[in-house]
């Protein structure tokens, strides 16, 4: 491997295996993240991605395999000091105000108390909290604890900005302004890795995916590239009513192989999706199935998790 390729990889993880008490938490996980780049690990709750990305912070050790951030061990004191990891739960001193707890955790990165506050006032603002900066952490909301948790992983401008479930719990308005925010960190080329099981926030910000379940990557690309690898030229939704969403899904399957029904709708993979809509109407009709809505999608990273576990990230 040359030298100008080392520096490109910000995040080398190879074979990567972590078990508690004989239960396999990751089971042999490579993969690495470039310089500038996103991404994202897509997968549904208890994949692995939490144990993962603290291996990867350096708060956890692997049982075996290794993991190189930045050239170096992730514990190594230097590197994490360009690291910037916000665990799913904010890491806020609740005695503290949340201007206070900036000011302790950009000082440890050895930043001016004046600089990180300017800083952190411009992020407060675009995150719409800025009159939250002299509340104590112990007041503020779940989705308000969030957002200022975002800003205390970007005010000490991190080489690296680790982000396991940034906006899980989060009303729309405010998941959209981290995501507004972290679409500007990444046109400024920070390099950021992110663990997520929300689909449209892996679609709109990840350079490349990799999907996890059950300890496993099993799958890794761009969006457009998963998509044409594992999932259908379109999606047929019908919504039946709510008691004949099972008795749907069975009568379907006595025709089409890839159907996938969750609480409320039935999605069936298609090629032909003009010829089998009326046919899938027909046959539901027939059955004295009602059906609410129908619709012809495009594919989404769920349909490419349903296509290579059977199931809904979801569930």
């Amino acid at each position: 491997m040359s030298n100008k390729k080392m520096e490109n990889e910000i995040i080398i993880v190879k074979e990567v295996t972590k078990s508690y008490n004989g239960f396999t938490a990751l089971n042999s996980v490579s993969f690495t993240v470039k310089s500038g780049e996103v991404y994202v690990v897509l997968g549904p709750n208890g994949a692995g991605k939490s144990t993962l990305f603290n291996i990867i912070a350096g708060v956890m050790k692997p049982s075996s395999g290794s993991v190189k951030v930045l050239g170096d061990a992730p514990s190594n004191p230097s590197t994490r000091l360009k690291i910037s990891y916000l665990p799913p739960t904010p890491p806020l001193y609740p005695w503290l105000t949340v201007m206070e707890n900036i000011d302790f955790y950009s000082s440890l990165y050895g930043l001016s108390r004046n600089d990180a506050r300017k800083e952190a006032m411009e992020l407060l603002e675009i995150l719409g909290i800025k009159d939250l900066s002299n509340k104590l952490a112990s007041k503020l909301s779940t989705g308000q604890g969030k957002l200022a948790s975002i800003v205390l992983a970007l005010v000490v401008r991190p080489e690296l900005l680790i982000l396991d479930e940034p906006t899980t719990g989060l009303d729309p308005g405010m998941r959209r302004n981290i995501i507004n925010l972290l679409r500007k960190q990444a046109s400024n080329k920070t390099t950021i890795l992110m663990a997520t099981h929300l689909i449209d926030e892996a679609e709109e910000l990840a350079n490349r995916v990799a999907i996890m379940d059950k300890g496993r990557i099993i799958a890794e690309g761009g969006v457009e590239e998963l998509k044409k690898l594992y999932a259908p030229p379109a999606v047929l939704v019908i919504k039946p009513s709510e008691e004949n969403v099972k008795k749907a899904s069975d009568v379907l399957k006595r025709h089409w192989s890839n159907i996938y029904s969750s609480n409320d709708e039935v999605r069936l993979h298609t090629e032909n999706p003009d010829e089998d809509m009326p046919k899938a109407v027909l046959m539901l009709s027939e059955n004295g199935i009602r059906i609410l809505s129908v619709s012809v999608d495009k594919p989404t990273l769920e349909d490419v998790f349903l296509k290579l576990t059977g199931r809904r990230l979801t569930e």
